[in-house]
């Protein structure tokens, strides 16, 4: 065991390191995006034109999309607004059925004078405890 071997066997450093691509140096490179579709321009003389006219094209298409949306906006703006009115009506329905049901109690006269003696009570609590706070910090 105390023989390694030959030393063809054994990977150096510099070996083992390229293959890991442990050094940045080592590292292959990049794509170049760009470079890519230059030297794609170049070899083809059709790509100008065929590039202009798919913009064009596409420019004339969104046109067209955006006039057809702006025709039919105020063909369908009251179909659409009338389904969010009977939304926001039907929300506020479902929402006043409990709403009654609190707010009639509260019309009780017994809930208004309890809640003001617990108010009443809570700042006759309240001023006992600062009083006697402040006793203790004076004496």
């Amino acid at each position: 065991m105390s023989d390694l071997g030959s030393r063809e066997e054994l990977f150096d450093e510099i070996r083992l390191r390229r293959a890991l691509r442990l050094d940045p140096s080592e590292l292959p490179a990049r794509l170049d995006v760009a470079a890519i579709a230059a030297r794609a321009e170049a070899s083809r003389p059709g790509a100008l034109v065929a590039s202009l006219a798919s913009t064009v094209i596409t420019c004339v298409a969104g046109a067209a999309l955006m006039a057809l949306a702006a025709m039919a906006l105020p063909a369908i703006a009251p179909a659409i607004a009338s389904e969010l009115l009977a939304d926001v009506i039907d929300a506020l329905a479902r929402l006043a059925v409990p709403a009654s049901t609190i707010l009639g109690a509260a019309q009780q006269p017994a809930v208004p004078v309890a809640a003001l003696a617990g108010l009443a009570v809570a700042i006759a609590y309240e001023y006992v405890q600062r009083r006697e706070r402040l006793r203790e910090v004076t004496s």
